[in-house]
């Protein structure tokens, strides 16, 4: 039993026992009672029971009617009026007739009764968005304009790196993305597919801050451009250890290629008779392989390898990268060791002709090669036509726990990982990759060789990085501080920390390269302009609004709450006062005999 019902029980029963003496008295007091009188005695008793009733329990109300409309930025100038409802305007809206306010926690203090808010507009901003939790939000997202909708920016990296920049565009089905290194010249170009996705490629230069550019064409005008922040940091040479069977131009190159990428090389070859060719011999064993982050080995050197596989293998589960190439057609055993790692080999033994992608064009290959003058002679000057003669093995590297890594011009696979431990082994099938670097197609090179040390070498400690698109006056949350942490702003100065549950807020007043500074490190990030990338920061505000207001499938009301109990109490005194009057009073009493 609530105690509601104990009240309306109690109160009950006294409104009966009051009847009841009620009566009792009018019984014996014979013919000086009014009846008129007992009539309005007995209405009264209910009435003040049902009065305090509602006054210890007044009846709920809705939380739907409290509503306040508040525009955002991108809201029309014009709204109609709805309800009576009362109307703010958060910065960045100019919205006609409505109170401005400096954020919707202050619109919430001159509005304590409000339970259910209706956005107008792209929706609410990391700012306001803490101060709309817990109240019903009413939001019809308007639709967003033909732009870049998403833009990931890429992590730091080491000097002659390439990097990715990967987006999404919100229609323009048709536009061309562009990628411009800071020289201005275009290093990448690429169309969206039917998702809106794109990916483009830039390279590092020399180690610092460098400041790319997006831009987005729909035929000849340009639509938009971003700034694409990159940071270039030096670090610690990763070491190659490249094993084969014999010399030959395909260890060459390779080590050529290793050294100018910036790996710390070093070469073994056999020629034959215990003879060994290259830099002083390492030994094959645990302590001697921690030493190094990637091996790169062939056929004939995995054959010549023997029982000290086992130390390789070992070495690669906890965190050495492993490449597998072969020299050419692999034998039986070969075969079916490497088949035992999880490469499995289907199709046909021997070589087949490679078929290799059309380069890309000229001017984009020059940039991405590091030629700035485009009227230097070299082997990127030759027609796309003339492709070199490069073999593969003609079975297709598959298994159940392998990864596609490259592929050819027919989409074959060309190259698999698969994880070891902590580590990564890789499978190549091409054979004699050099011939490339010969043809005029040193950039497809590099990129192979690029993508196959990326996917296992052994991973370095990740440089400290402040990730994400942030734009000038919209706070940004910064953490892993120390005591003496500061931001150096663009022009220099010393901009102020609000520590925050262990972070601290930081309010960019320019866009431009900042520097998050402390004692022993200091971490640069960019800030874009207020007025850059207008349509990825209007979905981000539109995906975090949509997920206050829910699912959408109702119409959200707000939650029941009591309703005022002063009117009630008043009734109440009202009605005891007249009570206890009308009990006392000589009002409609029989008038009294006199007696002699």
């Amino acid at each position: 039993m609530t105690i509601r019902l104990i009240v309306a029980a109690i109160l009950g029963l006294a409104v009966l026992i009051a009847a009841l003496r009620l009566l009792l008295w009018h019984r014996a007091a014979g013919e000086y009672a009014s009846l008129t009188r007992l009539i309005l005695l007995l209405l009264l008793q209910p009435v003040c029971a049902l009065l305090l009733f509602l006054g210890l329990f007044p009846p709920t109300v809705s939380g739907g009617s409290d509503m306040l409309r508040v525009a955002s930025a991108g809201a029309p100038r014009l709204a109609a009026t709805q309800g009576g409802a009362p109307l703010v305007a958060l910065p960045g809206s100019d919205m006609v007739g409505a109170e401005a306010v400096p954020d919707l926690a202050t619109a919430l203090r001159r509005h304590p009764a409000t339970r259910t808010i209706e956005l107008l507009g792209q929706g609410l901003g990391p700012r306001d968005l803490p101060a709309a939790a817990g109240l019903a939000v009413r939001f019809t997202p308007p639709p967003l304009r033909n732009g870049i909708r998403y833009l990931a920016t890429p992590s730091p990296v080491s000097p002659g790196a390439a990097f990715p920049v990967g987006g999404t565009l919100e229609g323009l089905a048709e536009a061309k993305v562009e990628l411009i290194d800071p020289a201005g010249r275009v290093t990448d170009s690429a169309k969206p597919d039917a998702q809106g996705h794109f990916t483009l490629s830039g390279t590092a230069r020399a180690a610092g801050a460098a400041e790319f550019r997006l831009r987005l064409r729909n035929g000849d005008p340009t639509m938009e451009q971003a700034v694409v922040p990159v940071i270039v940091q030096d670090s610690a040479r990763p070491r190659l250890l490249i094993m084969a069977g014999a010399p030959g131009p395909e260890v060459k190159y390779l080590r050529r290629w290793a050294t100018d990428a910036g790996f710390a090389v070093t070469t073994q070859m056999s020629a034959g008779g215990g003879v060994q060719l290259g830099d002083p011999p390492v030994s094959i064993d645990g302590a001697t392989l921690r030493r190094f982050d990637a091996v790169l080995l062939d056929d004939r050197s995995w054959a010549a390898l023997g029982s000290r596989r086992s130390a390789l293998l070992a070495a690669v589960r906890e965190g050495l990268g492993l490449i597998l190439r072969p020299s050419g057609p692999l034998d039986a055993a070969t075969r079916a060791q490497w088949q035992a790692l999880g490469f499995v080999l289907t199709g046909q033994a021997g070589l087949a002709p490679l078929a290799l992608p059309k380069p890309p064009a000229a001017a984009i290959a020059r940039t991405r090669a590091g030629i700035a003058d485009p009227d230097m002679p070299g082997d990127l000057t030759l027609p796309d036509t003339l492709l070199p003669e490069v073999s593969r093995l003609a079975a297709i590297p598959a298994g159940a726990d392998t990864v596609p890594l490259l592929r050819d011009a027919g989409d074959r696979p060309l190259a698999v990982w698969r994880a070891l431990g902590v580590g990564r082994m890789a499978l190549f099938t091409g054979v004699d990759s050099y011939a490339l670097t010969l043809t005029g197609h040193r950039l497809l090179h590099d990129q192979w060789w690029r993508a196959l040390l990326g996917a296992v070498v052994r991973p370095a400690a990740a440089p400290p990085a402040i990730e994400g698109v942030h734009w000038a006056g919209e706070r940004m949350t910064l953490c892993r501080l120390t005591d003496d942490s500061r931001v150096e702003r663009p022009d220099g100065g010393a901009a102020r920390l609000i520590p925050i549950s262990g972070c601290a807020a930081f309010w960019p007043a320019s866009a431009g390269w900042h520097v998050l500074r402390s004692k022993d490190d200091a971490t640069p990030f960019y800030v874009q302009p207020a007025t850059a990338l207008p349509v990825m920061r209007a979905a981000r505000d539109r995906d975090a609004t949509l997920m206050l207001r829910g699912d959408g499938s109702a119409d959200p009301k707000g939650e029941d709450r009591p309703g005022a109990a002063w009117p009630f109490l008043l009734g109440w005194l009202v009605a005891s006062a007249l009570l206890w009057w009308l009990e006392r009073s000589r009002l409609a009493r029989q008038p009294t005999r006199s007696t002699r």
